[in-house]
């Protein structure tokens, strides 16, 4: 339509998924790495989410495309089945001959015989669910059945459901609890930030050799704000964008030309997500272009000279990065508001520590009720509750994201949750926005109190400590073992040996060389192997 004019051979922002415009931002990434890590460890279930057009099926086929060889993998793309179809899709997915009246019992046989000829041969069976928030709860449980052919160590086929948040929902009825605590790997998939929005918009633009500056900083930043950083919107736009601008005869995109696209594309959509979903899922993002000058004016406001905060000159180094949309676009706060009205109403609805713990619930993947955002809650999803006190620098060796209790200038408390920890900045999700401050501004703020998730290994939280035995010393020796890599039979005993061996990991941690397996200990074991969950610090694939 628009190629000619500007040059190209391909329309850049097709919402066609094209391994040619594949472009993974940092959380795509990580959530790449925890669902391949998870693929790897002995649970049956990985689980990913995110709202719609976020990017799940493009993780998907990124996952696909990094699988080893030996891996044979079944993909299922429309999982509206009964339970006897899905076990003839996964049949017809692996190759497999079965009879036109094949009953259940003839087709599991048939995929179990499959499954354990595949980890004869050393091969790995993988199955891929995606949209899988159609799946009904019988055909659920089907999949948890299949997955109970196991060895000592691993299952012989590994599930990972691909769905939006509704999965989640599905997932916590108690009909399918037992599935629910298989799922050993999860993460919940975000849009993209505007600096992220920037950088695909010229990914996709230069992967077709398009030689003109077709969208300029003003107007990504009217998109990334428009579209809430997702892809697939962003696409939308930014492909009618070029369609105006070409038939303008100009090869650069304008303010007005981006507010058409939008407006011509928005028309048609629901009105707006967030009221149907406030509580049951994750808002997309938006970009905060100007909040940056409200924060600077606000901090200084809200934490005068003679409290014990930074100087002005550090404070000012306050910068949102971005933040959750808690309403459309159209109805958005007026410019009028205060700066440090603002401030004040966003440290006002963060007084209370559940409106934290709900944010902290959906990193982990699970969309939970404010009203059961609580730890009583984590006991149901195999996840527990840690309070405690500690230092930036051991947050940064947990490498989880955590509540914080911060003091504002009458130190009255609020809260936040730690969501990332670089060198320069701490990101910060608070009252629903994700802001970047300098350590010196956090440290200034924050006593050391502190709250997570976590996962036990084995779903005990108890300390391991010599002389014990039993699957938690094998599960803490065989995990010590792959950080030293060492080698060596598998004990149950917590001996000598394996004291020596855990006070080596505490040494290279910089942590307290007991010699007890207690939770900090796990939890920056589970940390140092990058264990399934999420984290502070991104992995790069």
């Amino acid at each position: 339509m628009y190629q000619d004019f500007f040059g190209i051979t391909e329309a850049p922002f097709s919402i066609v998924p094209s391994a040619r415009f594949l472009y993974l931002s940092e959380r795509h990434r990580e959530a790449l790495t925890h669902m391949l890590s998870g693929l790897t460890d002995g649970g049956g279930f990985g689980l990913l989410t995110g709202e719609v057009g976020t990017g799940k099926t493009t993780v998907l086929r990124a996952m696909i495309s990094r699988l080893p060889q030996q891996a044979q993998v079944a993909v299922i793309l429309n999982p509206a089945l009964s339970s006897h179809d899905l076990l003839a899709t996964i049949c017809d997915e692996l190759g497999l001959n079965y009879g036109d009246d094949a009953s259940f019992k003839q087709l599991t046989d048939v995929i179990y015989q499959h499954l354990i000829a595949n980890h004869a041969a050393g091969k790995q069976t993988l199955l891929l669910v995606d949209e899988a928030q159609h799946l009904m709860p019988d055909v659920l449980e089907q999949l948890r059945l299949l997955t109970n052919l196991e060895t000592d160590s691993r299952k012989l086929l590994k599930v990972v459901l691909i769905g939006q948040p509704e999965l989640q929902q599905l997932l916590q009825q108690e009909r399918l609890r037992q599935l629910a605590q298989r799922i050993t790997s999860r993460y919940h998939l975000l849009p993209l930030t505007e600096t992220e929005v920037s950088e695909y918009i010229h990914y996709r633009l230069s992967a077709v050799d398009c030689l003109y500056p077709v969208f300029d900083a003003n107007v990504i930043s009217y998109i990334a704000k428009q579209t809430q950083g997702v892809p697939r919107l962003i696409n939308l736009v930014c492909d009618k964008s070029m369609q105006l601008a070409c038939q303008s005869g100009v090869h650069s995109v304008t303010k007005a030309m981006a507010i058409q696209a939008c407006e011509d594309i928005f028309s048609w959509q629901v009105p707006s997500t967030a009221t149907a979903k406030t509580t049951s899922a994750w808002l997309p993002w938006t970009v905060a272009a100007t909040l940056c000058g409200v924060m600077v004016a606000a901090v200084w406001y809200y934490w005068p000279q003679h409290t014990l905060v930074p100087e002005p000159s550090v404070a000012t180094t306050v910068a949102p990065v971005s933040t959750f949309a808690t309403t459309p676009a159209s109805v958005a706060m007026p410019a009028t508001v205060s700066a440090e009205s603002r401030l004040i109403a966003m440290i006002k609805d963060s007084r209370q520590q559940r409106n934290a713990m709900q944010s902290l619930y959906q990193l982990w993947g699970f969309d939970t009720a404010l009203n059961q955002a609580t730890c009583a809650t984590s006991s149901r999803i195999a996840l527990t509750c840690f309070s405690g006190t500690t230092t930036l620098a051991r947050l940064g060796l947990i490498n989880r994201p955590v509540i914080v209790t911060l003091k504002d200038g009458q130190q009255q408390p609020f809260y936040a949750v730690v969501y990332a920890i670089t060198h320069e900045r701490i990101e910060l999700l608070f009252d629903h926005q994700r802001i970047a401050v300098t350590p010196a501004w956090f440290e200034a703020r924050w006593s050391g109190q502190f709250s997570l998730l976590w996962r036990p290994p084995l779903g005990d939280k108890t300390t391991i400590r010599f002389g014990q035995s039993g699957p938690r010393v094998a599960w803490l020796n065989q995990q010590l073992n792959s950080f030293l890599g060492e080698s060596g039979p598998k004990v149950s005993y917590f001996d000598q040996t394996v004291l020596d061996k855990l006070r080596r990991f505490q040494r290279a941690q910089d942590i307290a060389a007991d010699g007890i397996a207690g939770p900090v200990t796990l939890m920056i074991l589970d940390s140092a192997l990058n264990l399934p969950g999420p984290t502070l610090q991104p992995e790069q694939a």
